[in-house]
């Protein structure tokens, strides 16, 4: 089997989160395609590491501890010819917002123009975003931003619904 890169995949939002951290809730969400993204975010969770000390083996015992969802960056593009690109005016929006809070989906679909369709694969994932800053113009920049997205529930896997 060959390894598969990243290009095609799709990224939608919703400005909230789904009633229930679950293939229904993130399905009962309406999500906006945010187009021209360059970067996507990054999905998981790390684990606190519990140190026990064992002063009769004089080995340390590591356990896992609470989990706590990634810090990662998204980032996009500005198309002249979709400057008001609905899913990046809510990721920028919410980035700016006071509380942030979003909900993601990533698809590779496998429709007509790359849309998602029945079937393909699907992550789902809620959080907040934060930080955005415009990408600083140079010589060799292009004009876009950067958001943070941090996770704040397990990524969700699924598969696309029928339409």
């Amino acid at each position: 089997m060959a390894t598969k890169n990243d290009i095609g995949k799709r990224i939608y939002v919703v400005a909230g989160v789904p009633a229930t951290n679950d293939t229904a809730g993130f399905e009962a969400l309406t999500w906006v395609w945010a187009r021209y993204h360059v970067t996507l975010p990054q999905l998981g969770i790390t684990h606190n590491e519990i140190e026990i000390p064992d002063m009769e083996q004089g080995f340390n015992q590591i356990v896992k501890g609470a989990a706590t969802g990634v810090t990662t960056t998204m980032s996009f593009r500005v198309d002249d010819d979709d400057r008001a690109n609905a899913g990046q005016v809510i990721a920028k929006g919410q980035a700016i917002d006071e509380d942030g809070i979003i909900s993601i989906k990533i698809v590779d679909g496998s429709g007509a123009d790359g849309a998602p369709a029945t079937g393909d694969l699907v992550q789902y994932a809620q959080g907040i975003v934060h930080s955005f800053q415009p990408n600083q113009g140079t010589t060799d920049s292009y004009e876009g931003f950067q958001i943070t997205f941090r996770q704040n529930q397990r990524t969700v896997e699924a598969t696309e619904p029928a339409a």
